[in-house]
């Protein structure tokens, strides 16, 4: 890549690894836990010792996500290009990490095109990211999308279901629904273009010379794709969100047999 050097790179390397030491011992640990509760070992316990253990460090990515573009994006359009705060480089490093762990793990739990698509996803994102690194420039980008990430707090209730199917009957998992339905409307759907038009509109201000494709075209063609795949997967969500609140099928829906 031009403007950018493996130097820059190198600096997320060891914080990127705590981060990921971390993860891998609340997986463990979780492991252990759900073990001790009578969990037979096998792929239901690993996907769920996933889900769980890395809970608490999706909380601390969105958590980190915020604050680090509270703390920047007031500051101008040279601030967004080349500035991060400590709370956007932590949240970074945590989903930096948290991409290498979740793919190690899928990579034993998942087959197919489920999985080619797992590690597609784990591939952009870590290239990305790693590029905001390289070139030392428009990191805050990074943090402002990954304020996205707030639906996560609310989706992994629903992959847990997939896993423990009782859990959909119970009030949490419907209000959860609620919150999942509120967070995409807020976190992606009005987020996403926000984040296009003011990305367009400092690039409009600045002259960043030497900017390469994937800064040019490859940023804001991901959140773009984001945006359109994230009103696919609403369709699910919403027709998800009225069943079990309401216990019928969205008009078009095939009826039950």
């Amino acid at each position: 890549m031009s403007g950018g050097s493996y130097e820059n790179l190198k600096n997320c390397f060891e914080p990127t690894l705590k981060w990921a030491v971390v993860e891998v011992v609340c997986y463990l640990v979780t492991n252990g836990i759900m073990r001790l509760m009578g969990f037979k070992e096998g792929l239901r316990l690993q996907r769920l010792a996933g889900y769980c253990g890395l809970y608490p460090i999706f909380a601390l990515m969105v958590y980190y996500a915020h604050l680090g573009v509270m703390d920047t994006f007031r500051l101008g359009p040279e601030a967004r290009a080349f500035e991060n705060s400590d709370n956007g480089e932590t949240f970074m490093y945590l989903y930096l990490s948290s991409n290498i762990v979740a793919a190690a793990g899928q990579i034993q739990t998942e087959k197919g095109a489920l999985l080619w698509q797992l590690m597609g996803h784990h591939a952009l994102s870590l290239i990305c990211f790693g590029a905001g690194f390289w070139f030392d420039r428009f990191r805050f980008w990074s943090v402002f999308a990954g304020c996205c990430e707030m639906t996560n707090l609310f989706l992994v209730p629903v992959f847990a279901a997939k896993e423990m199917p009782h859990i959909k009957e119970q009030t949490w998992y419907k209000i959860n629904g609620v919150f999942l339905w509120v967070t995409f409307v807020t976190h992606r759907f009005v987020m996403f273009p926000i984040w296009l038009y003011v990305w367009y509109s400092d690039m409009k201000e600045l002259n960043v010379g030497n900017m390469h494709p994937l800064e040019k075209f490859g940023y804001p063609f991901t959140i773009a794709a984001l945006f359109v795949l994230s009103g696919i997967w609403f369709i699910r969500i919403h027709k998800g969100v009225v069943e079990g609140l309401w216990g019928k099928k969205v008009m078009g829906d095939k009826k039950r047999k």
